[in-house]
């Protein structure tokens, strides 16, 4: 990508004037300066003995002494092949840091408090730092003398460099921001430098940690970050984020780069401008360009097979739960096969509008604001309407003490690229071992929010907040969430829209998609589903005596579509599965009428809801079947 003129002059301008030299490959580095004589990081057994020293057990100091000594590698000069074996050891303590991390702002909801954004801007630099380090190898190697070159060595420092911007992107993918802006520069730049020296598809080992795992190359890396990009991630929840970014590397194998557009359908294909700062997008919304410029993603194998899966697929992820192992449900495979089957069109006509909106988040608050008869909102103990598809607690009990090997890449030595590196041992693993520490786990005080009164924060949940608009159009609003109090939302949670007009009276809305902007106030795309919805009460028919009549469980019901659309009436439920085809007693008002789950029409962690139709009791049936005569029947008492 760079001739050997463009390098030489490289070269001399950094040897003339103290300024960085200038990435060959456009990747983002810092300038380095000469490390003191005493830095421990020049000694790896000193480095040894400080990776084996850190309390493992106090997060928050861990994460200190990482982070700032991460900060301090990538800025002093170092040898290749030390520096590549230093950053190895950061490897697992940096997973291990980001994992209890995630705790602090995965399945909390959003917008985050300040010292959330902290902790999750914390996770991402630390993925960013680790992906500097290998960042500074490429650069280094490709400038340095071709005569002492390390091919394989320039491998794994593209294939991890890769990887760790991947990481990057899943962080912020996890708070809904945009992309930083250079980051498909510097992805689709490893990439094109790899295919064109022709190592794209060299297989390097994960050296993880894991049992069996498969060798990955740089081109099944890019395919992943194509997949993951390409899927909306701004749409979906950060459970399913997470599950989509761990099926990656099984998926990208029903995938193929194309460098020339066949011709055909653009459906079920992704292209990127390998020489841009630019994500993938679908190949109907930009012309590709010829040549090697291009990579185009073809999905269309993929698709099969999801579509394949859907069938088999469960609802929700109970099994999951049971099996200690996420499973991949249809709510996410409809929504992944969505988005890489057509581009992202829009229904209807978006018009910039800011009025003001008065809303509640959630089933229970919905339901509580319809039911108040007073000015003061109801506010019930609000019910968890996550735990199907969100992880498991992280609160568990004492963490285990990370020791890690010295590695041995020390071993790698002087080879062609068309070596077996399979074979290799580039690096030795990691692994837990040792007693129970003494001490009990860190809490990581100086990042985690401060716990809020139960009382306030029911209150806060359950009471209107108010929003600004920032457009409409006849599908819905994209708002703008912001304030202090306002409450924690996700992907698919449900919102009431309280009426201008009248206070007791509520729309119904779904959010669909999050942007975290940088002020830190949240845009949400709001999808109307109803203009006025009912409080209600549902239970299961049978049991007409107090004492053997089933619970009820509080609902929504949506009933205000237009008669000449001939349109079904709709119940919305918490997280619950209800079988299509069962009766249930709805009670609407004080009134109770058995009616028939007939259809479902959508399903989250956050709500479902049905299709149903009224069922006629037996009385209404003896009334309705009329003998002959009985249009008579009062008329014999008068002859």
């Amino acid at each position: 990508m760079t001739g050997p003129d463009d390098k030489k002059a490289s070269r001399s301008s950094a040897d003339a004037n103290t300024e960085p030299q200038h990435p060959l490959l456009g990747l983002k580095i810092p300038s380095q300066s000469a490390p003191k004589a005493d830095n421990m990081l020049l000694d790896p057994k000193e480095t040894e003995a400080w990776f084996d020293a850190l309390p493992m057990a106090n997060i928050g100091e861990t994460a200190r002494q990482v982070y700032n000594t991460l900060i301090e590698f990538n800025r002093i000069e170092l040898p290749d092949l030390l520096r590549a074996k230093t950053v190895e050891k950061f490897r697992p303590p940096v997973e291990y840091i980001t994992s209890n991390l995630q705790k602090h702002y995965i399945d909390i909801g959003l917008p985050l408090s300040a010292k959330g954004w902290k902790t999750a801007s914390l996770a991402r630099e630390l993925q960013k730092e680790l992906a500097t380090s290998y960042k500074i190898i490429v650069e280094r190697m490709i400038g340095g003398d071709g005569s002492n070159f390390d091919r394989r060595l320039l491998v794994i420092a593209l294939h991890r460099a890769l990887h760790y911007l991947g990481q990057t992107l899943l962080q912020n993918a996890l708070i809904y921001s945009a992309w930083p802006d250079g980051m498909w520069r510097e992805i689709n730049s490893i990439f094109a430098y790899a295919s064109q020296n022709h190592v794209h598809q060299v297989p390097v080992k994960p050296d993880d940690g894991r049992q069996n795992a498969p060798s990955t190359t740089i081109e099944d890396l890019f395919k992943a970050l194509m997949l993951f990009a390409s899927s909306t991630p701004h749409r979906l929840r950060q459970s399913h984020a997470r599950l989509l970014f761990a099926n990656l590397a099984d998926w990208t194998r029903y995938t193929s780069i194309l460098h020339a557009d066949d011709g055909g359908t653009s459906l079920g294909r992704f292209n990127v401008d390998l020489w841009s700062d630019s994500a993938p997008m679908h190949n109907s919304l930009r012309t590709p360009v010829p040549g090697k410029r291009i990579a185009i993603l073809d999905v269309r194998e993929l698709l099969k097979k999801l579509r394949s899966d859907f069938e088999d697929a469960p609802w929700d992820n109970r099994g999951g739960l049971q099996s200690g192992k996420p499973v991949v449900t249809r709510p996410l495979l409809r929504l992944l096969i969505m988005a890489w089957s057509r581009p992202p069109d829009r229904r209807f006509v978006r018009t910039k509008l800011n009025f003001d909106l008065r809303v509640v988040a959630g089933l229970h608050a919905v339901y509580g604001n319809l039911k108040s008869d007073d000015d003061t909102p109801y506010a019930p103990t609000r019910t968890e309407l996550f735990t199907l598809e969100e992880t498991d607690s992280a609160d568990g009990g004492p963490v285990r003490k990370v020791r890690w090997s010295t590695g041995s890449l020390e071993d790698v030595s002087l080879a062609p690229l068309d070596s077996d590196l399979v074979s290799d041992s580039l690096f030795a693993d990691s692994r837990l071992f040792g007693a129970e520490p003494t001490i009990p786990p860190a809490r990581l005080r100086e990042f985690a929010e401060e716990p809020r009164d139960h009382d306030d924060k029911a209150r806060d949940e359950h009471e209107p907040h108010a929003v600004k608009t920032i457009n409409e159009s006849a599908g819905g609003y994209c708002i703008r969430w912001v304030g202090e109090g306002i409450p924690r939302v996700k992907i698919g949670e449900l919102i009431g829209v309280e009426s201008p007009s009248n206070r007791t009276t509520y729309g119904l809305g779904v959010i669909r998609w999050m942007k975290q902007m940088p002020d830190q106030a949240l845009d949400l795309g709001l999808e109307v589903i109803s203009t006025r919805c009912e409080a209600a009460d549902v239970r299961e028919a049978g049991g007409d005596s107090p004492r053997n009549r089933a619970p009820s469980y509080k609902c929504l019901v949506v009933n205000d579509t237009d008669p000449a659309s001939n349109a079904t009436a709709s119940l919305v439920l918490s997280a619950m599965n209800l079988q299509t085809g069962i009766d249930l007693v709805l009670n609407v008002g004080g009134r109770e009428q058995l009616i028939r789950l007939s259809k479902l029409v959508e399903f989250s962690s956050a709500f479902a809801r049905y299709h149903f139709e009224m069922v006629k009791s037996d009385d209404d049936a003896d009334d309705g079947d009329e003998r002959p005569g009985d249009e008579f029947s009062d008329l014999w008492g008068n002859l």
